[in-house]
């Protein structure tokens, strides 16, 4: 018994790494990025503010578990920012590789779960999955709405191409849709992305 808890203890402290992942978006007070730690976490309050936009029934700890552990993968892989299509190329097998450093810590049945679910929020082949990613997509467009200074856009991005990343959302919600469509517009407004 208390072996199993040290490792999990083991584990609870790698957590601390994803606090030191930094990802493209800003926090609110403009001074940091912010960390794949807090992307998760509101990820994952998120599933339960909007779960009634989703049509089908969800498994709402499923989700959140998976919104948790979705980017604990980033610890040793780094964030990839979601337009470096050369970085993202290879972004599953880097944090994968991640992934499993830190999961050896846990117990193997703990290893095993937390395993699945990742597994399963990368394919998308589940509803709470589905959820889960279209939430992870929302995050960093409401973030960079909320929080960006106007004209930031340092990329050059446009319009078109937050589309081609984000039209999937639709496939499980129309209403996060018209949302995510909302924000873009307002973000294109504030100068954030190119209107083309």
């Amino acid at each position: 018994m208390f072996e199993r808890l040290q490792q999990q203890l083991a584990f609870t402290n790698e957590l601390e790494k994803l606090k030191a992942t930094h990802r493209n978006n800003r926090t609110l007070d403009a001074y940091r990025y912010e960390n794949s730690a807090e992307h998760s976490w509101q990820g994952a309050l998120m599933a339960l503010v909007f779960r009634e936009y989703i049509p089908e029934e969800v498994n709402l700890e499923k989700v959140m578990s998976m919104l948790l552990i979705h980017d604990l993968g980033e610890i040793y892989a780094g964030d990839t920012f979601i337009f470096d299509d050369v970085g993202k190329s290879d972004s599953y097998d880097r944090e994968l590789e991640s992934l499993k450093i830190s999961l050896e810590k846990l117990p193997s049945d703990q290893q095993d779960s937390f395993l699945e679910l990742w597994q399963e929020f990368e394919t998308g082949i589940s509803i709470e999955a589905k959820y889960a990613r279209v939430l992870d997509a929302l995050v960093p467009l409401l973030n960079h709405l909320e929080v960006a200074q106007p004209h930031d856009n340092p990329y050059g991005l446009t319009k078109s191409q937050v589309i081609a990343k984000k039209s999937f959302i639709q496939e499980t919600s129309e209403t996060l849709w018209k949302l995510a469509q909302e924000v873009i517009d307002q973000s294109v407004a504030k100068g954030l992305y190119l209107d083309e």
